[in-house]
């Protein structure tokens, strides 16, 4: 999680927390948002209204670059969440399509080999999100094959 206060108060006590790796003082938190372009980031990043964590940002984009990226990065642990694969991920995917009105968000985006994204692209597959990871559950997903197998991905804590 990352309160939004660890952005925007230079002052703050506040603690961000990178997933798997504890509290980051928020001058880090800041210093990693500079380094990844973050500052045009700044006017848009959203809040959880109960826990204040960062549910994501500038869902207008087309692409996950820059900091959105590296938030479905750390989410995903940089690898891949198609069923049965654990190659790095290469690729930020749609859930559902850009082309569907799909927006570039954090609920919206997976990380995936450059296989499994162009795979899914083939007739019979989908993806769907189960949960979207801004309540109680983490950002689920559900791969249906061209043979009616589907598969369920949680990210990881």
């Amino acid at each position: 999680m990352l309160p939004i206060d660890a952005l925007l108060d230079p002052d703050s006590p506040a603690t961000g927390e990178l997933v798997g790796h504890g509290p980051l003082p928020a001058g880090i938190v800041r210093d990693l948002l500079r380094a990844t372009g973050g500052k045009r980031w700044w006017r848009r990043l959203f809040a959880h209204p109960g826990h204040g964590g960062l549910l994501g940002g500038d869902p207008q984009k087309r692409r996950f670059d820059g900091f959105l990226a590296r938030l479905i990065d750390l989410r995903d642990h940089g690898r891949c969440r198609d069923p049965y694969c654990d190659a790095a991920i290469r690729h930020h995917d749609h859930i559902v399509q850009s082309r569907a009105g799909g927006p570039a968000s954090l609920a919206n985006g997976r990380g995936v080999c450059a296989r499994g994204n162009y795979v899914r692209e083939m007739p019979g597959w989908d993806v769907e999100t189960v949960h979207d990871g801004h309540g109680e559950h983490p950002h689920t997903v559900r791969t249906t094959t061209p043979t009616g197998h589907t598969y369920t991905s949680r990210a990881g804590p």
